[in-house]
């Protein structure tokens, strides 16, 4: 086999990067089919469940979109019952948005979907291949992780 140029393994890095995104997508897609959530609700839910509570401003932000078109996302999410309006401790004219109960099963469910097909696909590797791919994965998601460990 032919050694391959820094340039070439990182094509192929972002390559298999996308193939793996595409194949761990698909098994989210179908599990937000069943939810029928929209993109801007099913990213509203997983804010709120990663970030806590939140002002509909701080939605908006996260979303990139106006406030008031949040306000109609988080209407949505009320109404199903997966997320709710609370007031403000610090500030009780100020509404913020958190999760109820129901939204946070969602939003366990969807990662749990996640997490068992990394597993699976995890299962396919050998014990050293798995190390490796542990070992460089975490390299890269190392906020230390500047320059390159060899050219």
């Amino acid at each position: 086999m032919q050694t391959q140029s820094r340039e070439e393994l990182t094509q192929r890095l972002v390559e298999s990067a996308e193939r793996l995104n595409r194949e761990l997508r698909l098994d989210h897609l179908s599990e937000w089919q069943e939810l029928a959530l929209t993109i801007p609700q099913a990213k509203t839910l997983l804010l709120l469940e990663r970030e806590g509570p939140q002002r509909m401003g701080a939605i908006a932000g996260a979303l990139g979109i106006a406030v008031s078109a949040t306000t109609t996302v988080v209407d949505r999410l009320v109404e199903r019952g997966l997320a709710e309006r609370l007031s403000d401790p610090k500030d009780r004219r100020v509404v913020i948005c958190g999760l109820t109960d129901q939204g946070r099963q969602a939003a366990d469910r969807f990662w749990a979907i996640g997490h068992e097909r990394i597993r699976a696909l995890a299962g396919q590797l050998r014990a050293e291949q798995l190390t490796g791919l542990v070992q460089a994965i975490e390299r890269l998601c190392d906020d230390k992780a500047e320059a390159p460990a060899d050219s």
